[in-house]
C-alpha cells in the first residue's frame, strides 16, 4: 500500500502552497491515492525537466492506473485461493518429458476459456499437474478472468455437502456467469 510522501514546497510563484493543497484534496476526494502520493515529486521533476503538460499528466495517470492494476491483480489472486504462486515460465518441461509443451503453450493462450471448454489434468502424483493448474489460473487472472483453485477432493466434498443441505443449485451458480445454466459451467 502506498503512503503519501511528505509535503514538499513547490518552488516559484505565490499561492503554490494553496494550489498543491487543493490538488491533494481533489486527488484524495477522487480516491486517487497513488497519484496523491507522487504528485509533488512528479511536479518537481516536470518543472526541472521542463516536461510538456500532456506528458506530465500521462505519466501521472499511468502511475495511478498501474497501481490500480496491481491492486486488482493482488485481490484476484487472493480470491483465487491459489496454494502457491506458480507460472509457466517456472515449469521445467525437461523434468516431465511426457507433457507436451506445445499443448500447454496453447492452453496458455486461454482460448479454452473463451470457448467455455474444460481442461482436465490427469496423471500420477508429482508430475506437475498442480503447478500447471496454478500457472493457468495465474494467466487467466492476468488476462482479466476470474479463477478459483480447488482440489477435486474438496470440490466433491463441497458439492456433496451442498446436496445434503438441498442447496446444490445455488452452489453450482456460484461459479457460473450471471444467468448461465449451472450445467453449462461444469
Amino acid at each position: 500500500m502506498s503512503h503519501p510522501s511528505p509535503r514538499v514546497r513547490i518552488p516559484s510563484g505565490t499561492g503554490n502552497v494553496a494550489v498543491i493543497d487543493r490538488v491533494h484534496q481533489a486527488l484524495e476526494s477522487l480516491g486517487l491515492a497513488e497519484m496523491n502520493g507522487v504528485v509533488e515529486a512528479r511536479l518537481e521533476h516536470a518543472a526541472r525537466e521542463e516536461q510538456a503538460y500532456g506528458e506530465f499528466l500521462a505519466e501521472l495517470l499511468e502511475c495511478e492506473a498501474g497501481a490500480r492494476r496491481e491492486r486488482y491483480l493482488r485481490t484476484r489472486m487472493r480470491l483465487a485461493h491459489l496454494p502457491a504462486l506458480k507460472t509457466l515460465e517456472q515449469f521445467d518441461f525437461s523434468f516431465q518429458p511426457s507433457i507436451d509443451e506445445r499443448q500447454i503453450r496453447e492452453l496458455q493462450t486461454l482460448r479454452f476459456v473463451s470457448e467455455a471448454s474444460n481442461v482436465i489434468l490427469l496423471g500420477p502424483p508429482g508430475v506437475g499437474k498442480t503447478h500447471l493448474a496454478i500457472a493457468l489460473a495465474v494467466e487467466a487472472v492476468r488476462a482479466g478472468y476470474g479463477a478459483y483453485f480447488i482440489t477435486a477432493h474438496d470440490l466433491i466434498t463441497d458439492l456433496g455437502r451442498a446436496t445434503r443441505e438441498n442447496r446444490l443449485d445455488r452452489r453450482l451458480r456460484v461459479g457460473c456467469p450471471l444467468g448461465a445454466s449451472p450445467r453449462k459451467c461444469w
